[in-house]
């Protein structure tokens, strides 16, 4: 049958050329017509990488406080509830950094600067109409920066806060240490190294304020994400080419830096566009390099074609049979990884091919039947263990990381089908009608050249066979020439060099260890940027250059009433968008009195804690009032109603405090006819806590900008009473409806979500935790089933815990790659010993790629972690390639088989290596952070290969690798069969020949093909 299919493919290469291109074409129309029909067949996704835990509580938790208000029961909807000025309410600021490390941002000239600096900033008319935060008075509010010490904005203070002229430096600031208003304020400006006796710092810093809503918008939560859009759009206009001029030319002699959200994801979309061009950089010179190794644009045209198809064919399984719905920026970067690994199987297959022209066959279907069988079985073994090297990804929790193992084997399974199908269709019709054909502008001397022509009749019978001469050596001859020759015999088989590079790679082993053992977990947060951009720059100064201050974003905890963890059952399960569905906690109600004035004492105990707990909690004090910093709504609550209580329209000795009863919500009803409708009330309603909550919110229906409201509005939710038969809630006051369903005390800490890492802040989550989990075991029946989370910003709790996931699974993943592809290669090269010492030496690759990440100074952080997890699926192929190439020797004695192993498939991988190292050193260049990881990552996990595969590895079988059939599992596989089987000689069969008419006995195609003559003897 194999015979037959060689044959066709000599006889009918057109045909086979053609079905094989038509099957990869299909792929690519097939992709192409389901996603202009409206198919998802292409799910892409390069804006965030999905690193979530979906079954982790820390989740579910915040994804339940997060999404509650879209669930139809809550009527505490902003539209309905009340509509808010225009940009009346904080959403974002723009930081200003301004840096003098050697000088003095506080001097007379500087403050001239940043005054004029800012004052340019704040009169752009695009800010001040579309973004600023608006005050009451309908004007934009003034930035916060050292310049309001200084223009009278304080002079009500103090008058000694009006020097426009800025020749009172030093005296101001003096003077404003000394309130505490001030001086918290003052705190913010000052960089650690600040003196203010001197009025001397290098660095301070400014905050421009973003009001939301934005204008047509009810409030900040109407129509979010299209408010967000307009947001980027308006800074993009207003600021971003000044801003990034002022950072490129400085003010003055000051360094200035900025920060704005909308800006930051703005210039990554951006910076992302470059970088990816970096990659298309590296796919240019794979092209080139692949056609200086070919030296055909036939060849390397149909071979990067076929690469690049691959991305299709996997996708389509990926997508149509596996159902994944996931394609991020991970996924790209798998096609530059089969590029590399593509390139390889290519040059395996034309230097086998090359490499057989010394080598006499019958015909050309005997010639291409010994380079298929030869050059398929190393891609089959190299291919397998690297599928099984990223397949151990599949097992990550974290979506990002597992889909990327899926989409990696899935590719190299798919170029592996491709490049033993349609390739070899490639090269034989090259072979039979482009080889004669050269390029005369870029020919190089030394090229073998066909000296006569081979005709059909010549390839199809076994009378004439063809003949090859050589004007000039091929370049890749003197590679083989010299690995199988020079490098083996001074480097490889020298009794003295042999014994320094074990030496050299025995110290380089033993420093990888030594560093790996340096490893720590990266306490810092992902940084998405590199050196030398204004964002890195901004990261920095915010963790190294202040002092913590009232602004800064911390970590704030949610301590949660009236929900469970959000259930994601109906989700699917690479569906990392869908919100799940919200389950509320249906014993949860304050109307009894125990649980209202448990919850009003746990607001009162927050505030009382003891300080060796707060620091326990990292629970954040206010720098004026040195209270707690805690919103509580029972707390803020009762002092409202006992306020209210007093006032003269009500009887004497009118108590509206907690606990709230029927009769008191009845009073304070009663004097309120214009807000409650007392008709509508009957015998049957007993939710007055919600009648008073209503009250207290909108001050008696009057206002819904009032600080309560916007504080605590927001901490609140409630749902029409289902036992109630009216179709809308009974009283205009009580907006919220009928019933409470979920309510929160939010507590800000001093946590800094860039200045803490997993470690710590895993640990204080335990003691937050321990806090919550105690408390709720002492609360009545009605408010006990609380929980705390942090839903605010990026859920810091959930991050912390992947952070942690990453690290243990990125070791983990190493050292199951490692274990599976040792098994597997012992299974694959048929020899143990081989086996063992391949894996040995792809564990001292995957060390040393360890060991690099803190020799540079680096920590074992996410992107780290998530690089982490390719190094093993690139570091098997050289060393897989020169293990096959020693096991399949025919000669008897090591130095032989390593020698046959070099000059067999060493051109090879010194070509495969090249095109990988020449490729990745275009990312180098990347200003995304990630993307130059990758790069730093792949040149030196293909590096370290490249050198131990061959310097070590063949240094060290030639020194105790196996002779003839040691180690063969084959042997005790041999044994084992014949000890079960009854083992019968076959005898050959004779056949008459077509041409003298007697009948012969042929050889086996294994005898035929592979002969007695070794590979490189013939070269």
């Amino acid at each position: 049958m194999t015979a037959y299919v060689f044959r066709l493919l000599v006889q009918r290469p057109k045909l086979c050329f053609g079905l094989l291109l038509l099957a990869h074409t299909i792929l690519i129309i097939t992709t192409a017509g389901l996603y202009f029909s409206g198919y998802d067949i292409l799910p892409a996704d390069f804006t965030q990488v999905p690193l979530n835990l979906e079954t982790d509580d820390r989740k579910l938790r915040a994804d339940a406080w997060k999404f509650v208000r879209q669930d139809p029961t809550v009527t505490l909807n902003p539209l309905v509830v009340g509509k808010q000025k225009e940009r009346s309410s904080r959403r974002d600021v723009l930081e200003i950094f301004y840096e003098l490390r050697d000088g003095n941002v506080f001097s007379r000239e500087n403050l001239k600067l940043i005054n004029k600096t800012e004052t340019e900033l704040f009169n752009n008319k695009v800010y001040r109409s579309k973004l600023c935060l608006m005050e009451g008075n309908g004007k934009c509010r003034l930035p916060m920066s050292i310049i309001r010490f200084f223009d009278g904005s304080l002079k009500m203070k103090d008058p000694i806060f009006e020097d426009h002229e800025f020749r009172n430096i030093r005296e101001i600031l003096k003077t404003a240490i000394k309130y505490n208003t001030t001086k918290a304020q003052l705190d913010f400006h000052l960089s650690k190294d600040a003196v203010i006796d001197k009025a001397k710092a290098h660095y301070t810093r400014t905050l421009f304020f973003i009001g939301y809503p934005l204008k047509g918008y009810s409030n900040t939560e109407d129509r979010a994400e299209e408010q967000w859009d307009k947001i980027q759009e308006f800074a993009k206009t207003a600021f971003a080419e000044e801003l990034n001029n002022k950072y490129k030319n400085g003010v003055g002699s000051m360094r200035m830096y900025y920060f704005l959200r909308a800006l930051f994801f703005n210039a990554i979309s951006e910076q992302v566009i470059y970088d990816l061009l970096l990659a298309g950089a590296s796919f240019t010179f794979i092209f080139l390099f692949m056609l200086f190794q070919t030296h055909s644009l036939w060849i390397t045209g149909w071979a990067v074609f076929s690469i690049l198809s691959c991305f299709f064919g996997a996708n389509f399984v990926y997508r149509m049979i596996l159902d994944c719905r996931y394609i991020g920026i991970f996924h790209v970067l798998s096609v530059f990884i089969i590029l590399g690994i593509g390139a390889d199987d290519v040059f395996v297959f034309l230097d086998t091919w090359r490499g057989s022209d010394e080598r006499r066959f019958p015909n050309l279907a005997a010639k291409l039947s010994f380079v298929y069988r030869r050059a398929a079985s190393a891609m089959f073994i190299t291919s397998i263990t690297t599928m099984v090297a990223f397949t151990t990804s599949v097992f990550s929790p974290l979506l990002g990381v597992s889909t990327f193992g899926i989409f990696s084997a899935l590719l190299v399974f798919v170029n592996f089908c491709s490049v033993v199908t349609f390739f070899p269709t490639v090269v034989i019709t090259h072979e039979l009608y482009w080889k004669d054909w050269h390029w005369n502008c870029i020919s190089i001397p030394g090229w073998t050249e066909k000296e006569s022509h081979v005709s059909r009749m010549e390839i199809e019978t076994v009378e004439q066979e063809p003949h090859w001469t050589e004007k000039f050596q091929q370049p890749h001859k003197h590679v083989v020439k010299f690995l199988g020759g020079t490098f083996y015999y001074k480097v490889v088989g020298h009794k003295v060099v042999r014994w320094i590079t074990l030496s050299f790679f025995a110290i380089i082993i033993s420093l990888s260890v030594f560093f790996a053992m340096q490893l720590t977990p990266d306490e810092d947060q992902v940084a998405v940027w590199g050196k030398g951009t204004n964002w890195y720059s901004i990261r920095k100064l915010r963790q190294l250059a202040f002092m913590p201050s009232q602004e800064d974003k911390v970590i704030k905890v949610n301590l949660m009433w009236g929900l469970k963890p959000q259930n994601r059952d109906s989700c699917h399960y690479t569906d990392y968008k869908c919100k799940g569905k919200t389950v509320f906690d249906e014993s949860f109600d304050l109307n009894p009195p125990p649980c209202q004035m448990a919850v009003l004492e746990f607001c009162q105990e927050i505030r009382l804690m003891p300080q060796e707990l707060v620091d326990k909690l990292r629970i954040r004090r206010n720098a004026v009032t040195g209270e707690i910093e805690a919103h509580c709504f029972a707390e803020s609550m009762n002092d409202f109603l006992k306020v209210e209580g007093n006032k003269t329209m009500y009887p004497n000795s009118t108590n509206f405090t907690m606990p709230i009863t029927a009769r008191k919500a009845k009073t304070l009803m009663r004097y309120h006819p214009r807000v409650y409708d007392m008709t509508k009330l009957t015998d049957t309603y007993y939710r007055y806590y919600e009648v008073m909550m209503g009250f207290w919110l909108t001050k008696g229906n009057q206002t819904y900008s009032s600080h309560d409201y916007i504080t605590y509005s927001r901490l609140l939710g409630g749902a029409l009473d289902e036992t109630e038969t009216a179709g809308k809630p009974n009283f205009d006051g009580n907006r919220f409806g009928n019933r409470l369903l979920f309510a929160s005390i939010e507590i800000n800490t001093t946590m800094v979500p860039t200045r803490i890492g997993h470690v710590e802040g895993l640990a204080i989550y335990d003691h937050w935790e321990n806090f919550m989990n105690n408390k709720m075991k002492t609360m009545p029946s009605s408010c006990r089933n609380g929980f705390q989370a942090t839903p605010s910003a990026h859920n810091a709790w959930h991050w912390m815990k992947v952070q942690e996931i990453l690290a243990s699974t990125a070791v983990r993943g190493i050292l199951m790659s490692l274990g599976l592809a040792i098994g597997l290669l012992t299974l694959m090269t048929t020899n143990w010993i081989v086996g063992l010492m391949a894996g040995a030496t792809i564990a001292c690759i995957t060390v040393g790629v360890v060991g690099f990440i803190p020799m540079i100074g680096w920590k074992l952080g996410v992107l780290e972690s998530l690089n982490l997890t390719l190094v093993v699926g690139l570091a098997v192929d050289y060393v897989v390639h020169l293990a096959d190439g020693y096991v399949r020797s025919p000669h008897h004695s090591r130095q032989e088989k390593i020698r046959e192993a070099l000059g067999s498939v060493g051109i090879s991988v010194l070509s495969g290596a090249s095109t990988t190292l020449g490729a990745s050193v275009f990312m180098l260049a990347a200003k995304i952070v990630f993307f130059f990881q990758f790069g730093i990552f792949m040149f030196v996990t293909i590096g370290l290969s490249i050198l131990y595969a061959l310097f070590f590895f063949t240094t060290l079988l030639a020194l105790v690798g196996p002779n003839g059939n040691t180690g063969s599992i084959l042997t005790v596989w041999g044994f084992i069969k014949s000890m079960f089987c009854e083992v019968k000689e076959e005898k050959e069969t004779p056949m008459l020949c077509d041409q003298c008419g007697n009948r012969i006995i042929p050889k086996s195609p294994e005898r035929l093909v592979y002969g007695t003559t070794s590979y490189t003897s013939a070269v």
